[in-house]
């Protein structure tokens, strides 16, 4: 999989200038007058490019109840004011051969909780990839992904037809002011093998700045799934792979290969990437 090299908070300089003082005297006719002199204080940002990036678990809205784990970047120890941090991670599961049309979910990812080790202290967790923008120009950023076919060792070594659409997505921005949040994709977005790169999380000039995910899945019902003695594995429905039922499929695994990449710029076919 590609990525894309990671960012880091911005580093700044601070310079505190001289401090004021406030006088209090007596006028002629003894009554108490005061005067007033201002300074002023001054902090100068700068794009910074040496300092580790961590991933933000984004929060899992009303209602979530979010658990608070430890995500890993997928880079760790690289750095740049404008980077992908977090990427999403699709397994379609173990499916029986079918000669009819079928959607598959895929397996709610798997993170480990805050303070633990061990697989047995994973729980499932939202999908979602996530961009960090520390540049300070408020240029604006694209974040698109594209799609190998799913294939395999075997004798019907390509899953024709085999296609992923997110079904629903939300984006969580970190930034006090909401009006500068990115744009999700539309509902139903499909990435096909062979047929370019979409986009998923898009910022137009003057928003975007600081940390945004976009997100799939809902956080209290992989929660409620994942408590559920009767459900063996977890299910995120906001991903989906659609296999035809006319594709011959063979008892082996198939793979496909996801590359995502930022560009400097926004828009769906604008920037350079980086």
């Amino acid at each position: 999989m590609k990525f894309i090299r990671l960012a880091t908070v911005a580093a700044l300089s601070t310079t505190i200038l001289a401090g004021g003082a406030i006088g209090a005297f007596a006028d002629e006719e003894g009554r108490n007058e005061v005067r007033e002199v201002g300074s002023k204080g001054v902090v100068e940002f700068t794009p910074a490019t040496d300092e580790d990036l961590v991933v933000i678990p984004p929060e899992q809205g009303p209602g979530g109840g979010g658990p608070d784990v430890d995500i890993d970047t997928e880079l760790p120890g690289t750095t740049g004011p404008l980077s992908i941090v977090k990427v999403a991670h699709m397994n379609f599961g173990e499916q029986v051969i079918s000669n009819q049309d079928k959607d598959y979910n895929m397996v709610a990812e798997m993170q480990q909780l805050s303070g633990t080790t061990g697989d047995e202290n994973k729980v499932p967790y939202v999908s979602f990839a996530q961009v960090q923008d520390v540049r300070g120009s408020n240029e604006g950023w694209n974040l698109q992904v594209s799609m190998s076919d799913f294939t395999s060792q075997s004798q019907n070594n390509v899953l024709t037809g085999a296609e992923i659409t997110f079904n629903t997505s939300r984006i969580q921005y970190e930034g006090n002011d909401q009006t500068l949040s990115p744009d999700s994709h539309a509902d139903g977005l499909t990435l096909s093998p062979g047929t370019g790169a979409v986009t998923v999380m898009n910022a137009p000039t003057g928003k975007g700045a600081g940390v945004s995910s976009v997100v799939w899945g809902n956080q209290a019902d992989l929660n409620a799934q994942f408590a559920d003695e009767e459900i063996e594995v977890v299910e995120n429905d906001a991903i989906s792979l659609f296999v035809p039922g006319s594709t011959a499929k063979d008892a082996t695994t198939y793979t496909a290969q996801l590359d995502w990449e930022l560009s400097n710029t926004p828009g769906p076919d604008a920037g350079e990437s980086i």
